[in-house]
């Protein structure tokens, strides 16, 4: 049995040939946009995002996906993070620019090799998304 999560299941249906160009192995993102959560980020449309900036970005990714934007490159850092959740209060979203109600960020932690999520605006609080 095959679970559509808001239209996910048949987009990769609808875009099987171009995934196979992610290759083998577990690729990380977020189906987001129109009717996707509490945020759509006054989209019409949705879109995939993929995590993995350090080997996909605007020129080389599937067709079908887009890379979420790096805000920060460094040593982990909660203040650096914080500044970055600062910055998109006040500026809006990188990934869709305009909407002032972004999410969050994903926290790649290279010595964990491991995603994190800390959203805004009361990060683990029931109802923050």
């Amino acid at each position: 049995m095959m679970i559509n999560n808001y239209g996910f299941a048949a987009w990769v249906a609808a875009n099987h040939t171009v995934l196979l160009e992610l290759g083998v192995g577990t690729h990380h993102g977020e189906w987001f946009g129109h009717s996707v959560g509490k945020r759509q980020y006054g989209l019409n449309e949705r879109r995939f995002a993929l995590f993995n900036t350090s080997r996909w970005n605007a020129e080389n990714r599937p067709a079908c996906c887009e890379v979420v934007p790096v805000l920060y490159d460094g040593l982990f850092d909660t203040t650096a993070i914080e500044a970055c959740l600062e910055d998109l209060r006040v500026n809006g979203s990188r990934m869709v620019p305009g909407f002032m109600q972004p999410e969050g960020v994903i926290i790649y932690h290279t010595a964990a090799n491991s995603f994190f999520k800390k959203t805004m605006p009361n990060d683990g609080a029931k109802g923050n998304i």
